[in-house]
């Protein structure tokens, strides 16, 4: 099977390999990392932006709900 970076084009490789037992079964997962170093890098960053832009909206989203729910409560 397939799995090429998506930013350079090389076949990834499997970096990190664990099982987890979840009820009666076990979960095997294979986290993949590109060979290239520095490629690697770039996309831990780009990945760690992308995850703090996720939590800063969902923060936001959070406290203009609250805003709201204050606004109907005082109305």
């Amino acid at each position: 099977m397939s799995n090429p970076c998506i930013k350079c084009g090389k076949q990834r490789i499997d970096g990190k390999s664990w099982k987890e037992k979840s009820g009666i079964s076990f979960i095997f997962y294979t986290n993949t990392i590109c060979p290239d170093a520095a490629c690697q890098k770039l996309l831990d960053q780009e990945t760690a932006a992308r995850i703090a832009k996720n939590e800063l909206m969902l923060k936001h989203k959070a406290e203009a709900k609250l805003a709201r729910e204050k606004l109907l409560a005082v109305s």
